[in-house]
C-alpha cells in the first residue's frame, strides 16, 4: 500500500475511515499494509528479536487477525493465527489504520481503550521502532 493511500484512508472521524476501508476492501487494505511493514523493515532495529506478533483487527462485520515473525533479522507478515505468539496486540480497523499512518499513537490508544496488549509488554512498546516510518 502507497504511503500516501494509508495517510488518506486514515483521515478522519473512526466511521469515515472505517467505510473508506470497507469501501477499498478490508482484506485487500490490511494485506497492503501488512506487506508494507515487511518493505520498511530494519533489521537492525530488532536485533536480538525474535518471535510471532499476533495481531486481532476488528471491524463491526468480521475479525482479521495477522501475524507478523520476525526471525533471524527477517520480517514476515501473513493473515492467520500465530501458534504462540509473544504479543497479542487487539483493536478496532480505524485505530489500526490510523496507528499504522502514524495519526494516533499506540500509548494513546491503549490509555483510552482502543487498543489492548496480552504477553510481552516490553515488546509491544518497541514494535514501532523496528520499522521506517511512512
Amino acid at each position: 500500500m502507497a504511503e500516501q493511500d494509508l495517510k488518506q484512508l486514515a483521515e478522519g472521524s473512526d466511521e469515515e475511515v472505517a467505510e473508506r476501508i470497507r469501501s477499498a476492501g478490508t482484506e485487500q487494505t490490511l494485506d497492503g499494509i501488512f506487506q508494507s511493514m515487511q518493505a520498511r523493515f530494519v533489521p537492525e532495529r530488532a536485533a536480538n528479536v525474535e518471535g510471532e506478533i499476533q495481531w486481532q483487527i476488528s471491524d463491526e462485520r468480521a475479525e482479521h487477525p495477522y501475524v507478523i515473525r520476525i526471525t533471524d533479522g527477517t520480517c514476515e507478515t501473513e493473515r492467520g493465527t500465530a501458534e504462540s505468539p509473544r504479543v497479542v496486540l487487539s483493536t478496532d480497523i480505524p485505530s489500526f489504520a490510523k496507528l499504522m499512518a502514524g495519526k494516533a499513537q499506540g500509548p494513546a490508544l491503549y490509555m483510552g481503550g482502543k487498543l489492548k496488549l496480552q504477553g510481552d509488554m516490553m515488546l509491544a512498546q518497541r514494535l514501532t521502532t523496528f520499522f521506517e516510518p511512512l
